[in-house]
């Protein structure tokens, strides 16, 4: 079984972080059920692909992780796109048109240490700027 990373952050900082060996999309979005306020946000739970990229060469082990991704290498990089959960729990309205994501619970694949770190600069990113969204399902 996979094991998939589950992020929990907010305005910008994680508070929650732990590596499952299950499907947990679910099961986080139950909890994010406990933490939502609807008479003050939307809830929101969406699946996109972020363009992860690795350092090059990769062991026959981090290879194998990232074979269904369909990797392609370029120069001293190997990209790919990363299936990420985003369960958004606290929206804020700013405008007509411009909401803010204040916190939410990502998850996606676990590959390794580095990704998990590009990851969670995606979730303190997600959680600090209001064009965050736009730029994740671009």
């Amino acid at each position: 079984m996979a094991e998939n990373l589950v992020i929990y952050c907010s305005d910008g900082k994680i508070t929650k972080e732990q590596i499952v060996m299950d499907k947990v999309v679910k099961e986080h979005v139950v909890k994010a059920l406990e933490l939502w306020q609807p008479n003050e946000s939307d809830l929101m739970v969406f699946m996109t692909k972020n363009e992860a990229e690795l350092s090059a060469p990769l062991s026959k082990e981090l290879l194998e992780r990232v074979r269904a991704y369909a990797p392609v290498r370029k120069g001293d990089k190997v990209m790919f796109d990363l299936p990420v959960y985003v369960i958004s729990y606290k929206i804020e309205q700013r405008s007509q048109n411009e909401y803010k994501d204040r916190a939410i619970i990502m998850i996606s694949p676990y590959i390794n240490e580095e990704l998990k770190r590009q990851v969670e600069e995606w979730s303190k990113e997600f959680t600090t700027s209001s064009l965050a969204a736009e730029r994740m399902s671009e």
